[in-house]
């Protein structure tokens, strides 16, 4: 189970640097498109204005999964009591004695 929540923490960091490359290369791409009349500064600070909060959310994905990650790697390396046995236990069965007469 642990190990699992480990997975899903280095999963959501990967995707966290899935998603900011992505936005990296699509400022590549965006600026490398503009008509040429466009001024590229300008063009590069509104995509830049527009993304910010992508980016944000992209590094903070990041920062989540490797805590996550870290946490539940480093509750796995604590050594833990043994379960205790908490089963009732039976009593012994009692042999009948007769009654006295």
């Amino acid at each position: 189970m642990r190990s699992s929540v480990t997975a899903a923490g280095l999963g959501i960091a990967a995707g966290g640097l899935g998603l900011r490359a992505l936005v990296a290369l699509g400022r590549v791409l965006t600026l490398a498109d503009l008509p040429p009349h466009a001024d590229p500064t300008t063009a590069a600070a509104v995509y830049d204005t527009l993304t910010e909060a992508l980016r944000t959310a992209a590094w903070a994905a990041v920062a989540a999964g490797l805590a996550l990650a870290l946490t539940t790697w480093l509750t796995l390396r604590v050594r833990r009591a043994p379960p205790v046995d908490e089963t009732p236990r039976q009593a012994a069965p009692v042999a009948a004695t007769p009654d006295p007469p």
